[in-house]
């Protein structure tokens, strides 16, 4: 790829971010889904790249048939790091691929709902679409591998992983099941907030009321910190954290603040507890329908709209904590990581005793 490079600017993202704050917030009762934010309202399909995108040329010499390609974001806004990364992956699509390729993106479960997303992925309904890994553990358990609590001390080791070889085998798995991976992107960290006391050790979690997400590995890893779990809907967690249903819940920084939970939860800490990628795949039957330098393109577009989002997460996650503190939560950044570990630990063998290659992903990630 030549040096031209392919950047959505810091301003652009930043406001992208600022957005996000807001979107799908109305009477302090955001609306959003398990692994990401969530409107009510379908987004409009989106063709054409944010004005102050610069685009890059690629070095591939593209031809084949004239094809639109459904870029879907499943129940994610366009106004988030994973819009942003979306939006520069289409650009370069459409830039790119000498007038055969024309890609379109939908946010906001235009298309259906992130289950649905992948459903319509095995199907060729869908052509390419990002979600968190959690809708696609039906297909393939071992994608839930990098979701392990406390398996990543920092985000580069993260990124490493799903970028590596645990990332390649599992994308072999999916092609058995009519899906081709493309790429893993992310939603960060998650991290606690309560409503309960400042929280600092596994103890400090006895009795206190978590809501986890819908996987057995995270509902166990809380209830072993001596949390009380349930599953609530991510639409209806801002409610539940106001009315005591829960006390609490964990989500990456910029989602506790776009979906205003710090206005209910006065406690956050920094755990680092789970790293939540989200995975970029398409439908293998638009991609055998593809040439060989079309799919070379796709490929590579997606590995710049993975960069581009992650850019913006990083600026994301560093404007939402300040915006937490300038709101008067209370943030423990060195929690007893170590001790909150120890515990941990000892639930990962749900995944890796309970599936077919959990325990090889592992060891090829520890490596």
């Amino acid at each position: 790829m030549k040096k031209k490079f392919v950047a959505l600017s810091l301003a652009m993202v930043m406001a992208a971010t600022t957005a996000a704050c807001g979107a799908g917030a109305s009477n302090n009762t955001p609306a959003s889904s398990s692994n990401s934010n969530e409107t009510e309202a379908p987004a409009e399909e989106n063709t054409e790249p944010a004005a102050d995108t610069e685009v890059a040329s690629s070095d591939i010499e593209v031809t084949g048939d004239s094809r639109t390609l459904s870029l879907f974001a499943g129940s994610i806004p366009e106004n988030t790091p994973t819009g942003a990364g979306l939006e520069a992956m289409a650009a370069y699509i459409n830039a790119n691929s000498n007038g055969t390729l024309e890609a379109q993106t939908f946010y906001d479960t235009a298309l259906g709902d992130a289950t649905s997303m992948v459903q319509g992925l095995q199907q060729g309904t869908v052509d390419i679409g990002i979600s968190g890994t959690a809708y696609f553990t039906g297909l393939v358990p071992e994608v839930g591998i990098f979701e392990l609590p406390f398996l990543f001390e920092d985000l580069e080791t993260a990124r490493e992983a799903t970028s590596g070889p645990a990332a390649d085998t599992i994308n072999e798995m999916f092609e058995g099941v009519g899906i081709i991976g493309l790429s893993f992107w992310e939603n960060g960290f998650r991290e606690l907030s309560n409503n309960v006391r400042a929280v600092k050790t596994p103890a400090d979690m006895e009795g206190i009321k978590m809501r986890t997400l819908p996987a057995d590995v995270q509902r166990a890893t809380w209830e072993a910190f001596g949390a009380m779990t349930a599953q609530i809907d991510a639409s209806e967690l801002y409610t539940a954290l106001q009315q005591g249903t829960v006390n609490a819940q964990d989500n990456p920084l910029h989602e506790i603040v776009s979906r205003k939970f710090y206005e209910v939860q006065p406690y956050v800490t920094l755990t680092d507890a789970t790293y939540t990628p989200f995975y970029m795949a398409m439908s293998k039957i638009t991609w055998d329908a593809l040439s060989e330098s079309q799919q070379e393109l796709i490929k590579e577009a997606a590995a710049v709209g993975r960069q581009a989002q992650l850019d913006a997460t990083d600026a994301a996650q560093a404007e939402a904590l300040q915006t937490l503190k300038d709101n008067g939560v209370e943030v423990e950044e060195n929690p007893d990581k170590e001790a909150f570990k120890e515990k941990a630990m000892t639930t990962w063998n749900l995944l890796t005793d309970n599936t077919e290659k959990g325990a090889e992903l592992l060891e090829m990630i520890q490596k």
